[in-house]
């Protein structure tokens, strides 16, 4: 009787520890803010898509607790954050709703809430196509579903081939933009991503001697083109972008990039000639032993929407 009476007390008390465990887990889940993200209604950050371990930064003021620039990470890429630190999960304090502010990429804040970067280092896009959202969450609903929108402006040159031009001098081909503010901060609070400093003077992404300034690329074989991706902040511009390219031993030519056209088709009457934040304009460009010829440009991925550039041929 004795064993059996103490074997039902050792019944007893594993229920209770289990029941406990039980509690303790539906409380921690309960209080936990859980975070899911998407870009542009795609599961994508970095350009269009999360990569295995990308990180954001998350603040927030819930109760008396500010959470400030923590770090959460998507392990697998699939745009499902966890905390990078356990120690730092974020739990609601309160039953109020929170607002939640999201950047990426994640980076330690040295200046208040201001990070920068030079764009003309374009190999290291990653490090400045700075993302930014805001979503809601609370104890009732702790999923918080972040849609992050590009706060940078894109180029993308598709250089082809024209009149007695060939594909390896295309590929070969020195090409520069001048007339731009490459330096800038980006807020993490406000989501403002600036561009300052003085315009920049020529500036080689395609062939140039310093590997940091050359712009991702690729290359089509069958259609004998190269297309260059570049990242900068939204500006605005007093004068047309000045555009050169340089065939191997030969002259270089030069045309100036006017994007009013182009955003006319968003802004109508109020469209001025500048990067606007969250637009990617597509522009194609055809070399010749005598010159540039520009194939209007498009406002698309980013910001979808079709347009033509002005070009001052020099």
């Amino acid at each position: 009787m004795k064993n059996l009476k103490a074997s039902m007390l050792a019944v007893a008390a594993t229920a209770f520890l289990f029941a406990g465990c039980q509690n303790e887990g539906i409380s921690y889940t309960q209080d936990e803010a859980r975070f899911s993200a998407t870009i542009n209604g795609a599961s994508r950050a970095y350009d269009q898509a999360w990569e295995a371990n990308d990180e954001i930064g998350i603040s927030c003021q819930t109760g008396e607790v500010t959470y400030t620039n923590v770090c959460y990470y998507t392990s697998a890429g699939d745009g499902n954050f966890s905390p990078k630190e356990e120690s730092k999960k974020i739990y609601y304090q309160t039953d109020e709703e929170v607002t939640f502010t999201a950047s990426y990429p994640w980076n330690d804040l040295q200046d208040g809430n201001v990070l920068t970067a030079d764009t003309w280092k374009q190999a290291g896009q990653k490090k400045f196509d700075f993302l930014w959202a805001q979503a809601n969450g609370s104890k009732a609903n702790p999923e918080v579903s972040f849609a992050f929108t590009h706060r940078m402006a894109k180029l993308v040159l598709t250089v082809k081939c024209g009149h007695d031009v060939s594909y390896d001098e295309v590929k070969a081909a020195a090409l520069s933009l001048e007339g731009f503010k490459h330096l800038g901060s980006f807020n993490v609070t406000t989501g403002v991503a600036a561009a300052s400093g003085e315009n920049s003077t020529a500036w080689t992404f395609a062939g140039s001697s310093t590997a940091d300034n050359n712009a991702p690329s690729v290359a089509d074989d069958e259609t004998s083109t190269v297309v260059y991706t570049l990242i900068f902040y939204p500006q605005a511009f007093e004068a047309p972008v000045t555009f050169t390219a340089q065939l191997q031993g030969e002259q270089s030519f030069t045309a100036g990039l006017d994007f009013t056209n182009a955003n006319a088709i968003k802004d109508g009457s109020a469209a001025r000639n500048e990067w606007v934040a969250g637009r990617q304009y597509n522009i194609g460009i055809k070399l010749t032993k005598t010159g540039i010829s520009l194939e209007g440009c498009k406002i698309a991925a980013w910001d979808e929407v079709n347009s033509e550039v002005d070009a001052d041929m020099q």
